[in-house]
């Protein structure tokens, strides 16, 4: 399964709970969240419920065939 991954950076208030949960798909910096925009790292599910603030939303995608 691929996932696309994306933060409202104006609701990301740098608490880190997503890079606790799924550090090889988030980084802070600068105090936001960054992620890269795919991953198959299903822990950005698991990371975007640990979010205090909301801020990471992740969409399911069809795998390619």
């Amino acid at each position: 399964m691929i996932y696309r991954v994306s933060i409202d950076t104006g609701l990301c208030s740098g608490f880190g709970a997503c890079v606790d949960r799924a550090p090889e798909a988030f980084r802070l910096q600068g105090g936001i969240a960054t992620v890269a925009a795919t991953t198959t790292d299903p822990r950005v599910l698991d990371a975007a419920a640990a979010c205090p603030m909301g801020a990471i939303s992740v969409e399911s995608l069809e795998a390619a065939a």
